[in-house]
């Protein structure tokens, strides 16, 4: 197993001590409530439900207390780490990515789970029972994966209209409702698609290389924790071996990447706060309604395009809300 950064390990030490200490006395006395938080890596998540709560008024050790867990680039310990903090009895848990989720939710079926979930049908994976009214113990943010992934190979079609061949690069704890529709799409659109499979952070160098011998003519990143933080790897890989490649998210671009097409994930964390409020509240998920949001941005590189030999129609640069220039 890859080791994990020291800073990292010493914020998770000292967040987990934190929720301990509340798990025996404190809680006894009825301290502040604890809230978990669970991610596949990266401190984002846990930065961006600070902010959201501090928006709604809530400070930090007066109002609430947080546990932190992070898998680190390493996925497979999702279910152990959400296993740790179901055992702390926090009164909401926050997650981020479906692998924090799916891990919950095998975790408790008691703890209210917050998802922020950019990947998963929640109906089809029966996470929920329905949109406005969850009736499970899971309730936040999810997209609809037929319409993003289809504008995505939209997008694709106007910028490469002779491109055929397309690698897919799917990071596997996102699961299988998103992959399922890029294939569909990729269909009605006239691509032929390999699927580029990376289950942690030690996969991506070798199928990166795979992908190159599969000879594409470009490539789509499809949405998840682990690929949205590998952005600028991820963009000068594909500069330096001219691939056209579109992401879901705006890092990809900014990085180098031609372009994105997708949420800004930080707004999303500002919303997933309003749910822990209301159930640290004494609201139930199962009340709350999903929110779907459709508020995507198109960001296209034009420095990227030309390096790697692309010529963007300008109906295309047009309609990006950013061009980098």
């Amino acid at each position: 197993m890859k080791p994990r950064g020291i800073a990292m390990q010493r914020r998770e030490m000292l967040l987990g001590a934190l929720a301990l200490g509340l798990g025996a006395g404190a809680r006894a006395q009825a301290a502040k409530p604890l809230v978990g938080v669970l991610v596949a890596t990266g401190l984002a998540p846990l930065d961006g439900l600070r902010r959201g709560l501090q928006a709604q008024g809530l400070v930090e050790d007066r109002d609430y207390a947080i546990a932190f867990r992070s898998a680190d680039g390493n996925p497979r310990d999702l279910p152990r780490l959400a296993r740790h903090l179901a055992e702390l009895e926090p009164k909401v848990l926050f997650c981020a990515g479906p692998g924090a989720v799916y891990g919950a939710v095998h975790a408790t079926s008691r703890v209210p789970i917050v998802a922020l979930d950019l990947e998963t049908d929640p109906l089809r994976s029966a996470l929920v029972r329905s949109v406005q009214k969850p009736r499970t113990n899971v309730t936040g943010i999810f997209l609809d994966q037929g319409r993003i992934t289809a504008r995505w190979f939209e997008l694709l079609r106007q910028a490469l209209p002779q491109a055929r061949q397309l690698n897919l690069f799917w990071e596997a704890s996102a699961g299988p409702w998103q992959l399922g529709a890029a294939k569909n799409a990729a269909r009605r659109f006239g691509f032929d698609t390999d699927t580029l499979v990376v289950r942690d952070e030690r996969d991506f160098d070798a199928e990166l290389a795979e992908s190159l011998q599969r000879k594409p003519d470009a490539m789509m990143l499809l949405s998840s924790p682990l690929v949205r933080a590998r952005s600028a790897q991820l963009a000068e890989f594909c500069t330096a071996h001219r691939l056209p490649a579109i992401a879901p998210f705006l890092e990809f671009p900014r990085a180098g990447g031609l372009m994105s097409y997708g949420p800004d994930v930080q707004d999303y964390y500002l919303r997933a706060a309003t749910y822990v409020d209301k159930i640290l509240k004494g609201a139930r998920p199962g009340d709350l309604a999903l929110s779907l949001p459709d508020n995507f941005r198109l960001v296209v590189n034009e420095r990227a395009a030309e390096a790697i030999g692309v010529t963007l129609p300008p109906a295309l640069i047009g309609a990006a809300q950013e061009v980098i220039r």
